[in-house]
């Protein structure tokens, strides 16, 4: 049965779908009476369950290494010049600690008792769940010191439930949303109708996000941001919170540089954590640079805590991405393989506000890596570690039915011209000569290298004597690649 001021909110928004221009105009003492009369029309298009969340904006204290080392390398920070660039606080250097303010789940509208939350979910906000024709009422009280939001991707809303300040014409309760002031709190009605649902070819859940909208980027950079999924219908259970009945598994992860020059503490992060706040000079690129932290949920080198689950059973991986043009990532996930919108992969990318819903049977127990393959990401700390255990007394079937195929490859060093021919095809001109546009590369002089350099490259022999190359002549294209491609058949 639902409470008298749910069915209020419903009607409501029944109303407003069947006579918008109507809704707008009407006094709220004749829009009752109106929401009253259509009340039996409602069931026709809902049939789900109303599912309602408690949070709370906070401010809290972040550590983005709190075990305090490079955890991939096992290095302490003394010893990492790399990791201590962006972790180690010094005069003019905030270090691995940040003021920001996250979402936080409590159980009722007291907001006395938080939800405990799995600690891979970092600083993000609690995991919202819900199925097509269910209903989302978020209960949002801003505990913080500046006006904030929640707005969601891939659900419906209305324009009193949307949560972005931007001048779309509506006033008065229509605009309440648009802005939550310290101590106040309003209340947000999502629902995920048919249009939104996941399609026959989507996978159970859909991947989106929720995140404030006052100032989105400012706002996201300051830490409030969290996942959300949209299911088919059977596909979570009757437990509060819901879980999914179809995998044993699921995670979600932001993979972001995190820019906390952004962050509406940026001020206050460096009076409390630089030894000398009046040297910082918030301009210098370096001091900007450090405070960009390559992270995933917030945790950067390896810092990522508690992912785990067994071989043999199934796996969701919620993948997101927000943030600026250097947010382009392609999370490699070591040692297992992904299906994503029903293709194979071990790589998955993401890209600002998009959002990625991959599926795994993990097979090999181990401690696997996650990382961004973005060069400068991956030096800069976007890593993390996933842990598979044995969790059957049954022992894996071996499925391999196919031939044992033996390669033979050598690391060899060599010397390696960029411009054998000495000219470029399409000019005709020599790479050297001045004013090409080729000569920046190929001139060669006391200060430059040229177009030969001493590279190392995979070589393939006939035996494990490693004697005698083995030299096709439809691998010359090959170039600097491996000369012979590593191919396998299915059965």
């Amino acid at each position: 049965m639902q409470s008298p001021f749910v069915l209020f909110l419903l009607y409501r928004q029944l109303f407003n779908c069947l006579f918008p221009r109507v809704m707008w105009a009407m006094e709220p003492g004749h829009l009752l009476w109106a929401l009253l009369f259509v009340q039996p029309l409602w069931p026709r298009l809902t049939d789900g369950a109303t599912r309602v969340y408690y949070l709370g904006i906070q401010d809290v204290q972040w550590n983005y290494a709190p075990k305090g080392r490079n955890v991939i390398t096992n290095q302490p920070l003394d010893s990492d010049t790399v990791a201590s660039n962006f972790l180690k606080s010094d005069k003019n250097r905030i270090g691995s600690s940040y003021k920001k303010t996250i979402y936080k789940e409590y159980r009722d509208g007291s907001y006395m008792d938080e939800m405990v939350q799995p600690a891979w979910l970092g600083f993000l906000g609690p995991v919202l769940k819900a199925e097509v024709g269910d209903i989302i009422l978020i209960h949002l009280k801003n505990f913080a010191t500046r006006p904030y939001t929640i707005h969601p991707h891939g659900v419906f809303y209305e324009k009193d439930s949307e949560g972005s300040l931007y001048p779309d014409g509506s006033s008065g309760w229509l605009k309440a949303d648009d802005s939550v002031p310290p101590g106040g709190s309003h209340i947000y009605n999502w629902t995920i109708p048919e249009g939104h649902a996941p399609t026959d070819a989507d996978p159970a859940c859909l991947t989106w996000i929720y995140h404030s909208h006052v100032d989105a980027p400012r706002d996201i950079a300051t830490g409030l941001i969290g996942p959300l999924i949209t299911c088919k219908r059977g596909t979570l259970d009757g437990n509060f919170p819901p879980q999914r009945q179809d995998v044993d598994n699921d995670f979600f992860l932001l993979f972001s540089v995190i820019d906390e020059n952004l962050s509406w503490h940026i001020n206050e992060n460096i009076a409390t954590y630089c030894s000398d706040p009046a040297s910082v000079d918030i301009e210098d690129e370096t001091f900007q640079e450090s405070n960009k932290m390559h992270a995933i949920n917030g945790f950067v080198f390896g810092n990522l805590p508690d992912l785990s689950m067994c071989t043999q059973k199934r796996v969701a991986w919620h993948l997101f991405g927000m943030g600026n043009e250097v947010d382009v990532h392609t999370a490699f996930f070591h040692g297992q393989m992904l299906t994503i919108r029903g293709h194979r992969t071990d790589v998955a990318h993401i890209f600002p506000a998009t959002f990625v819903t991959a599926e795994m049977v993990p097979q090999e127990p181990g401690t696997w890596l996650i990382s961004c393959q973005v060069n400068s990401h991956l030096q800069d700390g976007m890593q993390a570690l996933y842990k598979i255990k044995s969790c059957s007394m049954t022992p894996p079937m071996n499925l391999l039915t196919g031939k044992v195929r033996q390669y033979f490859i050598e690391a060899h060093e060599i010397q390696w011209d960029y411009g054998p021919m000495g000219h470029d095809g399409s000019t005709g001109k020599n790479l050297r000569e001045p004013g090409s546009g080729s000569d920046k590369f190929f001139q060669k002089s006391s200060s430059r290298i040229g177009g030969t350099y001493w590279k190392v490259r995979y070589e393939a022999f006939q035996d494990e004597t490693f004697q005698e190359k083995v030299q096709l002549e439809e691998d010359k294209h090959l170039g600097i690649l491996g000369e012979e491609s590593l191919t396998c058949e299915f059965n």
